[in-house]
């Protein structure tokens, strides 16, 4: 059946449709409530349809706790509640980098599927600008430079016995592929943490080798978490026989 064919409400998947019936973290907080949590209230006002809400911690420049409130289209309300739920437990620095695609990405119900038409990027896009907005109120707020742990997702869809191919191809390939995949479903959730990664090559019996850049390079979850995942998402998108080695 083609998707573009169907009405909007059916193309949404079982996730997106229950966080649209009842969003997760529609509200708002009051400088008495800041207050009587000892935190800070940062808020992105756009427009008269959408402000998100943020109580900041003034310790360390964690966000505690996020909502919103938006008036308008569905997409706009889908954009705001996961930006609200991306938000808790990081930083404002962190939340600095989310993009409207990494929004995106966090209501899909498969990696490979949009969870939204393409009609309702600009939605996304204003969500973006209400962070910035919020960001810009925590600026003076201290926050670490190194974080305990990149937020890669752990869901992953295996495909068995690797991509059709993979052994037979020249390197050159190989190292592309493996660069797509790095580029689209690890590098937007490492760059959260002001990190970066880069391919150096691959050897025959299946080893990736790899760098890391900016704050990775002095992170303990460049050899542990972030590390598994990498390995994991690379084993599932390309090859099982894959092994991931830092060169530190």
């Amino acid at each position: 059946m083609d998707y573009l064919r169907l009405p909007v409400w059916e193309r949404f998947g079982k996730k997106l449709r229950e966080r649209l019936d009842r969003p997760r973290y529609a509200g708002f907080f009051t400088e008495a409530d800041a207050a009587e949590r000892g935190m800070r209230l940062a808020t992105g006002n756009v427009g008269k349809e959408l402000c998100l809400y943020w109580l900041v911690d003034e310790t360390d420049g964690i966000i505690a706790d996020a909502k919103f409130q938006a008036l308008g289209p569905i997409g706009l309300i889908a954009a705001c509640d996961a930006a609200s739920e991306m938000a808790l437990r990081k930083s404002y620095d962190q939340a600095s980098r989310f993009s409207a695609d990494l929004l995106e990405r966090h209501l899909r119900e498969t990696k490979e599927e949009r969870a939204i038409p393409a009609e309702w990027a600009a939605h996304f896009n204003r969500v973006i600008e209400a962070i910035d907005l919020a960001v810009q109120q925590c600026l003076d707020i201290p926050f670490a430079a190194v974080y305990e742990e990149t937020p890669i997702e752990e869901d992953f869809g295996e495909i068995p016995g690797g991509l059709p191919g993979w052994d037979e191809f020249p390197e050159e390939k190989k190292l592309s592929i493996l660069d797509q995949v790095i580029d689209h479903e690890i590098r937007p959730y490492i760059e959260l943490d002001a990190g970066g990664v880069k391919v150096l090559g691959i050897r025959d019996n299946g080893e990736v080798r790899i760098s890391y850049e900016g704050a990775c390079t002095t992170c303990h979850a460049s050899t542990g978490s972030t590390l598994s995942a990498i390995q994991k998402i690379l084993r599932a998108r390309v090859h099982p026989s894959l092994t991931v080695i830092p060169e530190l």
